[in-house]
């Protein structure tokens, strides 16, 4: 570590603002004269700087800058701080440097860092970002990326490489930054700079200390296991999405991932499509649209190959969000000689019916098209005796997702209603299959080649169908998930390796993974901890079984925005991005962005950086939307409830005045709104915030 004050003192140093400084020595606070606003070149001189080697991949230099009228002080970070003025060295002043033009300044300035008018109420923070090699940039907003949600507030963060380009590091050396003109250089050849929100002039060396060490502390959890850069160059290449999203906020995350990536993206969907239109806002998003027939019928295959190779630059990869695609964007890419999983995967996982078996018990799971089928499987003369239903059960399309129509049943004069259900969404035949009464996770995998890079398990509290008296009629819609898992690691661990051997065992080995399961036997159980939180805690009489892993389906895609977002907010995987990457088969960059952070906090699974709570709000009631304040329903809770903003980390509204919500749609409870709240504190804190958070939401629906 190498520390400084500087100008006028180009070989001196601080007596090192070590912890263990005495409190009385370095607790004053720095008291601000009453000044005019000084010149931006007069205020641009260091007054502290830290060299600090973060990891092996990274270093970082924090830079201190005070206002001029605090500079010009006496009283200001006096000897008695164990501190010298940075205006001279051993009490005197030198009066060269007052007004002098700042090599510093400009730097910061060609960053577009710093205020436009400085000011002499804060002391301004920033912290350039040196990586050890050099190499071509993985993406180019890597540093937004993992400094998301930092736990001290950020100004700016000044990304100094784009995507595939090629960074050198410069020399990191004592003599270099022993003088203001150095310590610009530093922040010329960084990778990054960030500018930290601006601490209050009354902050004193010690606070200023524990300040830093604590920002080191964070950028070290953040950093120290995420390379940056590649060793070889990276091919620029181009990806078809096939289906665009309905969208900006839903397509958002998947268009800005493939502009940081350096991926060039053409969307083939239906003609009128948003994102047809060749306007600026669109070109930001893709390269082109290539309208297509999108009927799903026996002849989309053909059409969507037709469009892509009518385009006149080579494309390198396809990919699709929509499930009702996967099928048809395998077969294109193997048509194409383009990376994918075997169509055959994908026509597995897309049907609950034949997913089912990959786990199945004889006798537990039978596929119905009409209740007229049921009724011959049911008759007693023609009883398939490989079919024995035991209640409850579940019934649910073959195809089909979100929850739709998918019902329990817990008495066989249900059963017929459930299937006709079942068998009137997406024309499917109905799948019947057990029950398993257990904790719901989703797990959420990153896998290359087989091995897995990354996995992701997050619990899904009960739902309305979990009830113990709930009928046919209730919903297995989700209420809420809560990352990461609070299961004992020994069945995270089942839940994790039943999960990847089935993928890999139907043909998927690269690509993101989005499945469902329940523990059965769990030692863990949800219940009320008597002040009305409900969690999982520990059983009061152990399982007589062994905990086992039970599918419930899988989806072959990142899960879905609503929940992608949360989980590269609470691990710092963007799966939309290693969703791409896998699709252009770029298994380098691939392996480096699927590392989640490096926080491992008593309590909390190593990687995730804060306890996370997504609420999902339902429509209250039919009608139509308004919004009395004028604000979105998300927007006016913040404002309303500043005890909360700070606490939600992603609001998004569905509903705009003027839209007619339902209860239900597609069998499904229609949603008006997500939220993403998070706490440090405790997995408990976030639940409790998650559910004040729905408490407090405020949405008016007029009736018809």
């Amino acid at each position: 570590m190498a520390v400084g004050v500087l100008p006028g003192q180009v070989n001196g140093r601080l007596h090192k603002m070590a912890l263990d400084t005495a409190t009385e020595a370095v607790s004053s606070p720095i008291e601000t004269p009453p000044s005019p606003v000084a010149r931006q070149d007069s205020f641009c001189r260091p007054f502290f700087w830290e060299v600090v080697s973060l990891c092996d991949l990274y270093s970082v230099v924090h830079v201190i800058l005070l206002p001029s009228p605090l500079r010009g002080s006496d009283s200001a970070l006096s000897p008695r701080n164990g501190v010298r003025s940075t205006n001279g060295v051993n009490g005197h002043r030198p009066t060269s440097h007052a007004h002098a033009p700042s090599r510093l300044a400009a730097a910061l300035a060609n960053l577009g860092l710093g205020p436009a008018h400085w000011t002499a109420t804060g002391v301004s923070v920033f912290t350039a970002v040196l990586p050890s090699t050099g190499g071509y940039a993985s993406r180019s907003d890597f540093l937004q990326l993992r400094l998301q949600d930092f736990p001290f507030p950020i100004s700016k963060i000044h990304g100094c490489v784009d995507a595939l380009k090629k960074y050198t590091p410069g020399c990191l050396s004592s003599s270099i930054v022993n003088s203001e003109d150095g310590l610009a250089s530093l922040i010329e050849q960084a990778a990054g700079v960030i500018q930290w929100a601006d601490l209050d002039t009354s902050v004193s060396i010690l606070e200023l200390q524990r300040y830093l060490l604590a920002v080191t502390h964070e950028l070290r959890d953040r950093l120290d296991n995420a390379p940056w850069f590649t060793s070889q160059p990276i091919a620029r290449k181009r990806i078809a999405l096939i289906r665009g999203r309905p969208n900006l906020t839903a397509g958002g995350p998947v268009y800005r991932a493939a502009r940081a990536l350096g991926l060039d993206l053409v969307v083939v969907d239906d003609e009128g499509h948003w994102l047809q239109p060749d306007t600026e806002d669109n070109r930001m998003h893709r390269e082109a649209f290539l309208a297509t027939d999108m009927t799903e019928d026996a002849g989309v295959v053909s059409r969507i190959i037709a469009s892509i190779r009518s385009y006149p630059l080579p494309i390198h990869g396809v990919f699709t969000l929509s499930d009702n695609f996967f099928v048809a964007t395998a077969r294109v890419a193997e048509a194409l000689g383009l990376p994918t999983s075997p169509v055959s995967a994908f026509e597995t996982s897309v049907d609950k019916y034949r997913s089912r078996l990959l786990q199945d018990a004889p006798g537990h799971t039978a596929r119905v098209t009409s209740v007229a089928e049921l009724d011959t499987l049911l008759s007693p003369a023609t009883n398939d005796p490989i079919f024995t239903p035991k209640y409850p059960l579940i019934v649910k399309p073959t195809k089909g997702w979100s929850s739709e129509c998918v019902s329990k049943v817990t008495h066989p004069s249900d059963l017929p209603l459930a299937v006709a259900k079942a068998t009137a969404r997406h024309g499917s035949a109905a799948v019947i299959e057990p029950f398993f009464d257990g904790p719901e996770i989703d797990a959420n995998f990153v896998l290359l080649d087989g091995e897995l890079l990354f996995c992701e398990i997050a619990d899904e509290p009960p739902c309305q169908a979990d009830a113990a008296a709930a009928t046919v009629h209730a919903t297995f819609s989700p209420e809420a998930l809560t990352m990461p898992s609070a299961l004992p690691a020994e069945e995270q661990a089942t839940a994790r390796e039943t999960l990847r051997e089935i993928l890999v065992g139907m043909g998927f080995r690269t690509g993101v993974f989005h499945v469902e399961a329940r523990v059965v036997n769990s030692a863990v159980e949800y219940r009320d901890d008597g002040e009305g939180v409900v969690d999982l805690v520990q059983k009061e009489t152990p399982p007589p079984e062994k905990a086992a892993c039970k599918l419930v389906e899988i989806n072959a895609r990142p899960p879905g925005y609503r929940v992608s977002v949360p989980s590269r907010h609470t691990y710092g995987v963007d799966y939309f991005a290693a969703h791409m990457l896998a699709a252009v088969g770029d298994a380098e960059r691939l392996r480096m962005l699927a590392r989640p952070f490096d926080h491992a906090p008593e309590g909390r699974t190593r990687g995730a950086q804060y306890w996370s709570r997504l609420v999902y709000v339902p429509a209250p009631r039919e009608g139509v939307v308004r919004w009395p304040s004028g604000l979105p329903p998300c927007e006016e809770l913040k404002r309303r409830r500043p005890d909360l903003k700070d606490k939600i980390v992603v609001a998004v509204d569905y509903c705009v005045p003027g839209d007619r919500v339902g209860l239900y749609t597609d069998g499904a409870r229609t949603y008006v709104a997500h939220l993403l709240v998070c706490s440090r504190v405790s997995r408990r804190e976030a639940i409790m915030v998650g559910e004040e958070v729905l408490r407090a939401f405020e949405i008016e629906v007029e009736d018809i």
